[in-house]
């Protein structure tokens, strides 16, 4: 076999190296795209269970605590559909519930942030999110508490229109 020859074979066999690494090469990278794909949904599975496990540890905190009975005066007298119903609330009380909704405020503010970030699906955004926070702007304004995110602020207001636009078609 010459030389020429020799070349010629070598540059076969690097032909088909390049093309089986590029095979090997196209394997890999789908397997971790399907493994960071997967990283993502756990991720995301235990950020909603972290949010329910919380929110469940909220409301039997707060079934146990005064403010559990400030909820329930407040139910009783037409909260939250109702916000003539704080009028039914002692300055404790209201003071109480105040700082509740502080709280609230700030969970329902870090998750639009999260939902902002990608973070938050927009089907939990629109079923829950949305639904949520319009119900509780008002009770927020009531309070006043209507300082922090103005892109949060800008949202509420955003949301509140368009519930008041559909309210007035239907």
């Amino acid at each position: 076999m010459t030389i020429e020859e020799l070349g010629a074979l070598g540059e076969f066999v690097s032909a088909i190296a390049v093309v089986a690494t590029l095979a090997y090469l196209a394997v890999q990278v789908r397997q971790n795209t399907h493994s960071l794909e997967a990283a993502q949904r756990l991720a995301l599975s235990q950020t909603y269970q972290l949010r329910a496990d919380a929110l469940q540890a909220m409301t039997v905190q707060a079934a146990a605590s005064p403010i559990g009975t400030v909820i329930v005066k407040l139910t009783e007298a037409g909260y939250p559909q109702n916000v003539d119903a704080l009028d039914a609330l002692t300055a404790e009380e209201r003071g109480r519930f105040r700082l509740w909704q502080i709280a609230q405020q700030t969970h329902w503010d870090n998750m639009h942030f999260q939902y902002q970030q990608g973070f938050l699906d927009e089907e939990y955004y629109r079923d829950a999110f949305a639904e949520r926070v319009v119900r509780l702007y008002p009770t927020w304004k009531a309070l006043g508490l209507t300082g922090g995110r103005a892109s949060f602020f800008a949202e509420l207001e955003r949301l509140q229109q368009a519930t008041e636009a559909s309210d007035s078609r239907s």
